[in-house]
């Protein structure tokens, strides 16, 4: 389908619940944090991460690989629209970069897993909250941003 037969306002509404989605996901592993921690399970936090990250990368490699993402039905309709509205070669570089990148991160967390001894790490609320939210704030920041500019 052509940029030009998209209906922005759709695609607008369909990236705002995916939006909302995602938040709704993001709040779920806050709670699993925060639980997890409070209750001493350090290596269990790095553990669900460290799983998420490859099951994401698995996703993204899905994708490159076979051009259909996977996700819910509003998740796909805006992978499609943001596929056809960058082009196949600039979409295709950016799975890339995106795989790259979630890569090194899942190597980060297989190393923190297996060579850090969590047992003796303390862990105090607002210290580990805060990169968490950050990144949170900042994908709301950046998904707002990218929406207005439709």
């Amino acid at each position: 389908m052509d940029e030009t037969q998209w209906d922005i306002q759709e695609v607008k509404h369909l990236k705002k619940k995916q939006v909302v989605q995602n938040n709704l996901v993001m709040l779920l592993l806050f709670v699993l944090l925060v639980f997890f921690t409070d209750n001493g399970m350090h290596s269990l936090i790095i553990g669900i991460f460290f799983v998420l990250i490859w099951i994401i990368l698995a996703i993204t490699l899905y994708t490159l690989k076979t051009g259909r993402p996977i996700g819910t039905k509003t998740n796909r309709r805006v992978q499609e629209f943001d596929r056809n509205r960058l082009g196949e070669k600039r979409w295709k570089r950016n799975r890339i970069a995106e795989a790259v990148l979630i890569s090194v991160i899942g190597v980060g967390f297989a190393v923190l897993l297996f060579v850090k001894d969590f047992n003796s790490l303390r862990l105090d609320f607002p210290s580990y909250a805060i990169p968490f939210v950050g990144a949170w704030i900042g994908y709301n920041l950046g998904e707002i941003i990218r929406m207005n500019n439709l």
